[in-house]
């Protein structure tokens, strides 16, 4: 099986991506802002910090994978996430595509969908997805991972 990085910040809905990822028999490598709250073990699982802000070593840690799964807590009343959200998205995205990354699945609130998708819609050079967290997305995103069906597209909950 292939390795994914998972970005994000340590919440339920980055909780909710690993889980599903873990169990679909994927290796993950995660990348976070705070590591020590991963309180999971697993020989299929890397978990290293994420230091956002420091470009070069973002495209380091992401070097050499296919898919990078991008994880967006939904609680839009979440400052702490909200502001790394807004500083980092795009930097996020760039340090992946500089890594060579192919394709990038975004995990994030409906109502965030327009933030992320006016930026990914500007890549030409990438596949890229929205997956909202709306509905089974932990199962989505492990579809879009292990079968995409998907290229430049947003999928939101019918």
């Amino acid at each position: 099986m292939k390795e994914i990085a998972l970005l994000g910040t340590t919440n339920r809905v980055f909780g909710n991506v690993l889980g599903r990822l873990l169990a679909k028999g994927l290796d993950v490598s995660v990348m976070v802002d705070f590591p020590e709250k991963v309180m999971l073990e697993s020989s299929r699982l890397t978990v290293s910090h994420l230091p956002l802000g420091q470009h070069e070593k973002v495209v380091e840690l992401l070097s050499g994978f296919h898919d990078a799964v991008l994880s967006y807590n939904d609680d839009l009343q979440d400052a702490y996430t909200n502001d790394l959200t807004l500083k980092y998205f795009v930097d996020t995205v760039h340090a992946a595509r500089e890594a060579g990354v192919a394709r990038i699945i975004v995990v994030g609130a409906a109502d965030s969908q327009a933030f992320f998708v006016s930026d990914l819609r500007r890549l030409d050079d990438i596949d890229w997805v929205f997956v909202s967290t709306e509905g089974d997305y932990p199962d989505r995103v492990a579809g879009e991972v292990t079968e995409p069906r998907f290229h430049k597209e947003v999928f939101t909950e019918d």
